[in-house]
C-alpha cells in the first residue's frame, strides 16, 4: 500500500548531442510534503546513452535518499531501463549491470518503491537539461 508521505521522483538521462560526449543526469524531486527539488550532474566518462540513463536513475534515487525520502515513486521516460526493472532482468553489459545491481540496492533499504514508465513530453526531469 502506497504511504501517505510517499515522495515523487523524475529522472532522465542525455548523452552526446550538443555535449559531445558528455552525459547529464537529471532528477526532479518532489518530496512528501509537496516541496520540489533538482538535481543535475555532468559525467565525461559514460559510453552511450543507455549509461546516461540508467545512471540518472541511481543518482535520482540516491538525491531522494539524500532528502531524507525513504518512500518513492519512480518515474521515468526510458522504456528499457523500467522494463528491465520491473521484471528485474539484469542487463546483459556488465558495467550497465552494475547500475542496476547498485539500484537494487538502495531499493531494498527503502519502505516502498514504486516504478512507472513517463512519455518523454510529462518527464519534467528532461527540462532540468535546458538550465543548463
Amino acid at each position: 500500500m502506497r504511504p501517505a508521505t510517499t515522495a515523487i521522483l523524475q529522472t532522465d538521462g542525455s548523452y552526446g548531442a550538443n555535449y559531445q560526449s558528455l552525459s547529464r543526469t537529471a532528477s526532479l524531486l518532489i518530496n512528501h510534503k509537496g516541496e520540489q527539488f533538482t538535481y543535475c550532474k555532468v559525467y565525461a566518462n559514460h559510453t552511450d546513452s543507455t549509461e546516461s540513463e540508467w545512471c540518472s536513475v541511481l543518482d535520482g534515487i540516491r538525491f531522494a535518499i539524500d532528502k531524507g525520502e525513504w518512500a518513492i515513486e519512480l518515474e521515468n521516460d526510458n522504456a528499457e531501463v523500467i522494463h528491465s526493472l520491473l521484471e528485474e532482468s539484469i542487463p546483459k553489459r556488465p558495467h550497465i549491470a552494475e547500475y542496476y545491481e547498485a539500484i537494487y540496492s538502495h531499493i531494498n533499504t527503502l519502505e516502498y518503491f514504486s516504478i512507472r514508465w513517463i512519455p518523454r513530453r510529462f518527464n519534467a526531469a528532461d527540462g532540468i537539461f535546458r538550465l543548463f
